[in-house]
């Protein structure tokens, strides 16, 4: 009977590269956009769709990309009248739905880019979400 445990052990492990697979199909990135800036202009923003269609809520946790010396996860707010960001350390994706990061609301925000960034360029960020998921995405550079 020792053998089985191995068996075991192999399907598990087996099982949980499935269900991790199946969690990456279910959450998904759409309409992926970073705004132009003007050369030499430190920061940049990113805008995305969100959508969890797996039946858990996901936490963004992070962002990445080799394009820039850091991403974070920003949230625009109106305190006393005074528009201003704060830094959002996670993000709730609920089950079956969207979130929407746009100009006003959430939005990443791109540090010191490393190379000049146009119209039609295109960078990839990954996100990643506490469960250990790591989502690539490809944003296209807008005006």
């Amino acid at each position: 009977m020792k053998w089985r445990h191995p068996v075991f052990a192999g399907l598990t492990w087996a099982l949980t590269l499935v269900a991790t697979a199946s969690e990456a199909a279910g959450v998904s990135v759409r309409d992926a956009w970073v705004r132009e800036s003007p050369p030499g202009v430190a920061m940049m923003a990113g805008y995305m769709t969100l959508r969890n269609d797996t039946p858990r809520a996901q936490l963004l946790v992070a962002a990445n990309s080799s394009d820039f010396e850091a991403v974070m996860i920003h949230r625009t707010i109106v305190k006393d009248g005074m528009t201003g960001m704060v830094h959002a350390p996670q993000i709730e994706l609920l089950p079956a739905s969207s979130l929407i990061f746009a100009p006003g609301g959430y939005h990443l925000m791109l540090l010191s880019p490393k190379r000049t960034l146009r119209a039609g360029d295109r960078v990839d960020i990954t996100l990643e979400f506490r469960s250990g998921l790591r989502l690539p995405a490809s944003f296209e550079v807008r005006k």
